[in-house]
């Protein structure tokens, strides 16, 4: 998926008023669309130093790759200081962030082992861990 078309909310608010909750519902329906009508991705409100708008006002969406996927975090920049919310936004997804990678293991190898755990993870912090361990063999 790419980002929609979403420069016209340029300064708009975004803070955790009542105006700024109601902008960010209108903010979410811009990406419905490419999801099949629901939000499919996590929406984070992340406030930046910028030197136009007022606090707490729409500068950029920035996606944690692209093209995104369902599940991936889409960053939503806001000029800074922007007061953090106060109770969790069920509809903005997790506001948890995780650096590149996130949710990837290292392969685990105890002392003798031949197969190390491998790790399918995702940079939204999911991911199947694969990999079966041997037991060590002593040499005859």
């Amino acid at each position: 998926m790419n980002l929609p078309k979403i420069h016209q909310f340029e300064g708009v608010p975004l803070g955790d008023d009542q105006q700024g909750r109601a902008n960010w519902v209108v903010l979410e329906g811009y990406f419905k669309p490419q999801c099949g009508g629901t939000v499919c991705v996590n929406l984070i409100r992340q406030p930046v130093s910028h030197d136009f708008g007022q606090d707490c006002g729409f500068v950029e969406a920035v996606p944690s790759r692209t093209p995104y996927y369902r599940g991936d975090p889409i960053y939503i920049h806001v000029k800074a200081p922007c007061p953090p919310t106060s109770s969790p936004d069920d509809s903005a997804g997790t506001t948890s962030q995780g650096g590149d990678n996130a949710g990837q293991d290292n392969g685990g190898q105890d002392a003798g082992q031949d197969n190390g755990g491998q790790d399918a993870g995702t940079d939204a912090g999911t991911g199947t861990d694969q990999g079966a361990s041997s037991s060590a063999t002593t040499p005859s």
